[in-house]
């Protein structure tokens, strides 16, 4: 079955995203989709969402400089097999509308889960949520000091997305781990940041966070997903064998590791950028890069297909 490349564009407009409603008679009919179209042979992909943005919304795009890669999609609907090249859009020139006589609507992105959208879109609502920059949190002396550390790398950092790993404590104090991840909740929850933990989906139980991360070897006792659709899911992976083999559990997110060599885990073989994005390219999900990045990485990530850096000592 020949692959069909489409170009799709997630336009913002501050926190508000532009979808447009498809035709009843098309493929997928009177579903909500990002705009875009097939690329023809002659085209690039930048090439391709100016011509169809021009066409659907009226709208002219300045390829050069207001563009930036989201995530790549493969899909097979059994009669049709599609890439979706996915990218980010934040400035145009004109006023968007249906050109085509379709209903289009700019929605605010915590309100996109209201909509019903292809199956192939899934990762790319999940991408239009996630920030670029994930921070995991790191070693501190006390309760205090971690929260100083996390306040302080929300605040200069602009960080939107936490986790909170404390193994040691988790294992050894169940109790004073949950108080713990209470007192950080309530730091996020001032700051708007979403918290995750780096723990078993039945800590959910009781403490009401944005949602929980495993390792590989931990997501692999599940047969399912085992969080609830409105909470976070991430996973740690490290090829691409591990990636394909937890498909079937729809993480929100992975990360893949390690990108670059890292002091925590010296001596182990990094992937480097190319073989990053290799593998990247066949995830069904949106991917973090992790391992010895940080702030001055996250273009290349972006570059390579990632979602953005995950980091601990770049920002803790």
């Amino acid at each position: 079955m020949p692959l069909v490349h489409v170009a799709v564009a997630v336009i913002r407009r501050d926190d508000q995203v532009l979808i447009a409603r498809r035709a009843d008679h098309a493929h997928q009919g009177g579903l909500w989709e990002f705009p875009g179209g097939k690329v023809e042979p002659d085209e690039t992909v930048q090439q391709a969402l100016k011509r169809e943005l021009k066409e659907e919304l009226d709208i002219d795009l300045d390829i050069k400089g207001n563009t930036q890669p989201l995530i790549r999609i493969r899909h097979d609907y059994g009669d049709k097999a599609v890439l979706l090249d996915v990218w980010g859009v934040t400035q145009f020139t004109g006023k968007a509308k249906g050109a085509e006589g379709q209903p289009i609507k700019w929605v605010e992105k915590t309100e996109l889960a209201d909509y019903d959208f292809p199956e192939a879109n899934r990762p790319i609502l999940a991408a239009t949520l996630l920030p670029q920059k994930y921070l995991i949190t790191g070693r501190s002396d006390n309760v205090e000091d971690c929260l100083y550390r996390l306040e302080r790398a929300i605040l200069v950092n602009g960080i939107k997305l936490v986790q909170f790993r404390n193994h040691d404590l988790y294992r050894r104090d169940y109790d004073a781990y949950v108080d713990f991840a209470k007192q950080i909740k309530r730091l996020c929850d001032k700051n708007g940041v979403c918290l995750v933990l780096n723990a078993q989906p039945e800590v959910l139980k009781d403490i009401d966070v944005g949602g929980v991360h495993l390792s590989y070897a931990e997501s692999r006792r599940h047969a399912v997903r085992p969080v609830p659709a409105n909470k976070r899911f991430g996973v740690s992976c490290h090829n691409a064998e591990e990636i394909a083999s937890i498909r079937h559990l729809e993480p929100d997110y992975v990360f893949l590791s390690p990108v670059k060599p890292t002091n925590s885990h010296p001596g182990a073989e990094s992937l480097g950028w190319n073989l990053f994005q290799d593998i990247v390219d066949y995830a069904p999900f949106p991917v973090y890069a992790l391992g010895g990045l940080g702030e001055a990485d996250i273009n290349d990530a972006i570059c390579h297909g990632a979602q953005g850096v995950a980091a601990i000592s770049s920002w803790w």
